[in-house]
């Protein structure tokens, strides 16, 4: 089988059993044995059926046991736990991939903790010995040599399925030995919450809870991220475990944790904008830069602005001006917003610069940025050492970016790397400047800033990580985290959704956002904001029957909101209700008489249903009240056409700059000419629509067609249509 095939069976075992259906769980998890064809297993599986069966027999036989409800519970348990086990078994000798299978045999706990305890001391002799004897070189070789004990007990604590005592006992002597740096601690958590997301085990979400409490902010957050991710794959299963929900629910009694939570809730709404900024960014800005590049170049003379006399001059203020009308200005701003609001801005920026060395190693990629090795090395060879301060006080990069920021810099030519270093040093001193201007950061925006990129980077191993294709990606799924089960027992949890909620609004989510919303309309069905802003959704996902529903229970609770009044006009227009639309706009209208978009909307509406005569005073009312707008020109001369007023609908349609005119606006201007019988500028007006058309013949067919009729209406022969088409054609050569 492959690695798709037994997640996807394990899963409907999983799934079976979650849903009570414990028959059709049994045969599946029998069918992933039989691959596996190991008797032990299914001597297992069928001692679990028996007893199932035994407490079938006693419902049926009407024998009340009171620990009925507890068996069941702790059948399913053991069902999946089984899966889990076969699954595991099945995955080492199915997978023929080196993250399957590979787990560092670890020595004796007592040895590890010593050597991740003696690191830093080593580390500091080493570098005392190298200033005595003028050497170099052993501090480093420490360091490496402590990194493989990191990367090897990363790999066991993954790899390992169910924890067993030596596991769990480990983990409780490493986080409680204060001489192990933060770092490794960090990098273990990752390990646990990787090792929870392949296989679950109430002994990890124990370790996670514990971890929450350590002092140290860094492994904290990364905890509490770990339990809520884990959380939210294993929403249902977690409420079979007792123990586990009793903790969870003195959790949430807490003002921090309900904090906590509903800060990593808005990151991880966030992350789900990476990939639209990232396109964003490839597609659109990027592509603008390229192409004003060199405009800038000559304008500014960049050769000049190299030398001192001119770098230390005034900014002409013609450069802001070239910045401003090529939009990059305002698009710089909205990515500055971005960035200030925590949003992933620079996965497009270092998404191609994961293939150094360092991240073929899977630990590496949820390393805090510490003086790593390979990052000391890098320093003290090519003189950057003030740089690693700079690096790592920076709170807009992740870690894993911060490494290939370094790795990067490493490889520039020496004048750009010199430049870099220079700005990003005055860039860290701005940001200490700023931060004694407002003493420390606040404890809970700390936390927040290292959540924030630990998700990110996260979301880099995920998205990045050469394996990628052998792991889950938590990012691809709904990841709806608004629905993790603790969260309707929280006190004042409405506030919290409603936050979540107004995220998913605002960054045009409307599926989870309408998920929300509605729910709190159970609750609370008088709020005029939530019926608006879940008609908004829908409307914007184009369902405008939804859509109009619950623009209709606002209006009932609030008639007179005139946005309101506009949206039902909108979505009975969408729906082609043109009677009633039009009785909308008109109310609407009453409201606000000179509302040029209401005027142009019940004008449409009057065209749509044909009424030619009343649309064109609705147009010409809106050029009287705005003489400049354009807009209005193509409805009155296309009026104008259908009601035989020609020379007026002539007018309009030239008043329209050639250059601004569409194919539409050509072949209308060739109606109009044709029926003044000017035959050859009709053919022209025509060629040149065909020609804004890319040439295609079919479309401009299908549209002249549609406008026969208006055009026999004003004086045009039909069988002159048919005569006067292959005259075009052998214009075109088509």
């Amino acid at each position: 089988m492959t690695y798709t095939e037994i997640e996807l069976l394990h899963k409907k075992i999983c799934d079976y059993i979650m849903s009570r259906h414990l028959k059709i769980a049994f045969d599946k998890l029998g069918n992933l044995i039989e691959v596996l064809q190991s008797g032990e297993w299914m001597d297992r599986k069928r001692e679990l059926e028996v007893t199932y069966q035994y407490m079938l027999q006693y419902v049926i036989e009407g024998i009340n046991d009171p620990e009925q409800t507890k068996i069941y519970n702790q059948l399913r348990i053991s069902a999946m736990e089984s899966a889990d086990m076969v699954k595991e078994q099945l995955m080492l000798r199915e997978v023929s991939s080196p993250v399957f299978g590979y787990k560092d045999i670890l020595p004796e706990n007592s040895e590890i903790v010593s050597e991740l305890a003696s690191h830093n001391v080593n580390v500091s002799l080493a570098g005392l010995l190298e200033e005595s004897l003028n050497t170099s070189g052993k501090s480093v070789e420490f360091s490496k040599s402590h990194e493989k004990t990191v990367s090897s007990v990363f790999n066991h604590f993954w790899q390992t399925g169910k924890y067993m005592e030596k596991e769990t006992e480990l983990v409780r002597l490493i986080f409680e030995n204060e001489e192990i740096d933060f770092s490794d601690k960090c990098v273990i958590v990752s390990a646990i919450t990787l090792s929870l997301m392949r296989t679950f085990d109430e002994a990890k979400f124990e370790i996670l809870l514990d971890i929450y409490n350590d002092s140290n902010e860094q492994i904290k957050q990364r905890a509490f991220v770990g339990f809520i991710l884990c959380s939210y794959i294993y929403n249902r299963r977690i409420q079979l475990y007792e123990k586990l929900i009793t903790r969870i629910r003195l959790l949430i009694s807490e003002k921090e944790f309900v904090q906590n939570l509903q800060v990593v809730l808005l990151q991880f709404v966030r992350s789900k904008e990476t990939e639209k900024i990232t396109k964003k960014l490839v597609e659109d800005f990027i592509p603008e830069m390229v192409k004003i590049s060199p405009i800038i170049q000559e304008k500014m003379n960049l050769k000049d602005l190299m030398t001192e006399e001119n770098l230390l001059s005034d900014k002409n203020p013609e450069w802001q001006e070239i910045l401003d009308k090529a939009g990059i200005t305002e698009k710089v701003q909205q990515f500055a917003e971005l960035q200030m609001e925590g949003a992933d801005v620079f996965m497009s920026t270092f998404s191609s610069m994961k293939s150094f060395p360092f991240f073929s190693e899977m630990s590496h990629w949820f390393m805090p940025f510490t003086n790593h090795s390979s990052v000391a090395e890098i320093f003290e060879k090519e003189g950057l050492t003030g740089l690693l301060d700079s690096v790592m006080k920076g709170h807009f990069l992740c870690n894993s970016d911060k490494y290939s920021l370094i790795f990067s810099i490493s490889q520039m030519p020496e004048n750009f790397r010199d430049t870099m270093v220079q700005a990003m040093k005055m860039e860290s001193e701005q940001m200490e400047e700023i931060k004694k201007d407002e003493e420390l950061l606040a404890q809970s925006a700390k936390g927040e800033n290292i959540s924030n990129q630990y998700i990110q980077d996260i979301y880099r191993f995920f998205k990045l990580y050469r394996r990628k294709k052998d792991f889950q990606d938590p990012f691809d799924t709904k990841l709806d985290l608004y629905n993790l089960f603790f969260i309707k027992e929280i006190d004042d949890s409405e506030k919290l959704l409603r936050t979540i909620g107004e995220a998913y609004f605002s960054k045009d989510f409307y599926d989870g956002a309408i998920e929300i919303f509605e729910n709190l309309l159970q609750k609370d069905k008088l709020d005029i904001d939530l019926y608006q802003k879940t008609g908004y959704c829908y409307q914007k996902k184009g369902d405008y029957e939804k859509a109009l529903s619950f623009y209709k229970k606002a209006d009932m609770i609030k008639s007179d909101s005139l946005w309101n009044l506009r949206k039902i006009a909108f979505c009975y227009r969408s729906l082609k209700d043109l009677d009633t639309a039009l009785k909308y706009y008109l109310l609407v209208e009453k409201q606000s008489p000179d509302d040029l978009s209401v005027q142009l909307s019940i004008g449409h509406c009057y065209l749509e249903q044909k009424m030619y005569n009343e649309a064109l005073q609705v147009f010409f009312k809106v050029e009287y009240l705005a003489p400049t707008n354009k807009k209005v020109w193509r409805p009155i001369a296309w009026c104008s056409f259908i009601t035989g007023k020609l020379e007026q609908a002539d007018k309009y349609y030239r008043k329209i700059d050639e250059k601004e005119r569409s194919h539409h606006d050509w072949i209308n201007l060739g109606h109009v000419t044709w029926c003044f019988k000017d035959r050859k500028n009709a053919l022209l007006f025509y060629k040149k629509a065909l020609e804004a058309m890319n040439y295609d013949v079919n479309s401009f067919l299908r549209i002249l067609k549609e406008d026969a009729a208006f055009l026999i209406e004003n004086g045009i022969n039909r069988n002159e249509i048919p005569i006067f088409l292959d005259k075009l054609r052998y214009e075109v050569n088509k």
